[in-house]
C-alpha cells in the first residue's frame, strides 16, 4: 500500500478546561482582614482560570492516504484524502493515476521558505471544515455526457460534499507527460483559488467587484496580458454568475503558473495569456504578484518540473 508522509507540526491555540473553585461558606458576621484576602485570592484564581489558555503542540501530517472503497458517493466509488481536500474517483480512473494526483497535492504542500504555518494551517482547516473536493474522471467530459440534460453521472457525491468543488481533473491515457501534468496543476490549482481561498480570504473573493483577484484580474485584461474572449459566449448565454466566477479562477491559474516558472509546460506566452516568466508577472501586474506573495506563496511550495516529468513520463 502505498502512502506517503511528511510531517508538518502545526501550534494549535485551544482553551484550557475551567476548573470549578470551591465555595467559601463565611458567616454572616463582619468579614475580617485575614478572611477579605483569602476571598480576593480566591476571585483572582478564578479570574485567572477564566482567561488561560493552554498552548498544545499537535503533530499533523500532510498525507497521501491509501484510496478507500466506498459505494455511498453516488457515482464516486472511490476516493482519496490528501490534507484534508477529499478527491472523489469515477470507476474507470486507474489507481496509478490517483495516487500520482494525490502526491502532486501532496508536493504543493511541502515546506519552503516562504511558508507561513499560521496562515497554512488556517487553510488547511477551511478545506477540511467546509468539505472543498477535488473530483477525478477519465478522459474527458464526453464520455459521461456532462453537457447532456441530465448528464449522465451525479453532480457531487453528496453526504456534505455538495458545493465546494470546480471542475474535474481528467486522466487522459495517451496524453504526453506535459499534458497531463498541466491537467493537473491547472485543475488542482482552480480548487484551490475558485473555492478554498474564496472560503478563506477575502482578497480572492470573486464575487466582490472591490476584492484583489479581481481587481488583479482587470488590470491583466486592460494591459491586453489576459484575453477573455474565449470565455464571453458563457456570458453571452446569460450565465453571468458562471463568467464572473470562470475567469478570475482562469486568470489566476495563468499567473500562479507563470510565477511557479511552469510557462514551458503550458506552451507560454500564448493568446490567452502573453506573459511567462516569474519576473513579468512582477514587473507587469504588481497586483497579482502581490496577492500571490500574499497568500499562495505562504501556503504552497512549486512541485520540482524535473520529478513531475518522471512522474508523469
Amino acid at each position: 500500500m502505498k502512502k506517503v508522509l511528511l510531517l508538518l507540526t502545526i501550534l494549535l491555540i485551544s482553551c484550557g478546561s475551567e476548573n470549578g473553585t470551591a465555595e467559601l461558606d463565611y458567616p454572616a458576621e463582619e468579614v475580617t482582614g485575614a478572611e477579605e484576602k483569602s476571598e480576593e485570592v480566591v476571585e483572582e484564581t478564578e479570574e485567572t482560570e477564566e482567561v488561560e489558555e493552554v498552548e498544545e503542540v499537535e503533530e499533523v501530517e500532510v498525507v497521501v492516504e491509501e484510496i478507500v472503497e466506498d459505494d455511498s458517493y453516488l457515482d464516486y466509488h472511490r476516493y482519496i484524502d490528501v490534507a484534508g481536500l477529499r478527491m472523489f474517483v469515477l470507476p474507470e480512473v486507474g489507481d496509478e493515476f490517483i495516487y500520482k494526483v494525490g502526491e502532486v497535492y501532496y508536493l504543493m504542500l511541502q515546506e519552503g521558505e516562504y511558508i507561513d504555518q499560521d496562515i497554512r494551517n488556517s487553510y488547511l482547516q477551511t478545506v477540511k471544515n467546509d468539505f472543498v473536493f477535488q473530483k477525478i474522471g477519465y478522459e474527458g467530459p464526453e464520455r459521461y455526457g456532462l453537457d447532456s440534460d441530465p448528464p449522465g453521472i451525479d453532480c457531487c457525491p453528496g453526504k456534505g460534499y455538495e458545493d465546494n468543488h470546480t471542475d474535474f481533473i481528467w486522466e487522459y491515457p495517451d496524453a504526453s507527460g506535459d499534458g497531463q501534468i498541466g491537467e493537473v496543476v491547472e485543475h488542482l490549482l482552480h480548487t484551490v483559488t475558485g473555492v478554498a481561498f474564496a472560503l478563506e480570504f477575502t482578497e480572492w473573493n470573486w464575487e466582490n467587484p472591490n476584492s484583489e483577484i479581481i481587481l488583479a484580474m482587470n488590470e491583466a485584461i486592460e494591459k491586453n496580458i489576459f484575453d477573455i474572449s474565449s470565455y464571453e459566449e458563457i456570458k453571452n448565454s446569460g450565465n453571468i454568475e458562471d463568467f464572473n466566477r470562470i475567469t478570475p479562477i482562469e486568470f489566476a491559474f495563468w499567473g500562479i503558473v507563470a510565477e511557479w516558472g511552469y510557462g514551458d509546460i503550458y506552451d507560454l506566452p500564448h493568446d490567452e495569456f502573453t506573459i511567462s516568466t516569474p519576473n513579468e508577472v512582477k514587473d507587469q501586474l504588481p497586483l497579482f504578484h502581490k496577492l500571490f506573495e500574499n497568500t499562495i506563496k505562504t501556503i504552497f511550495t512549486p512541485p520540482d518540473k524535473d520529478y513531475l516529468r518522471e512522474l508523469f513520463r
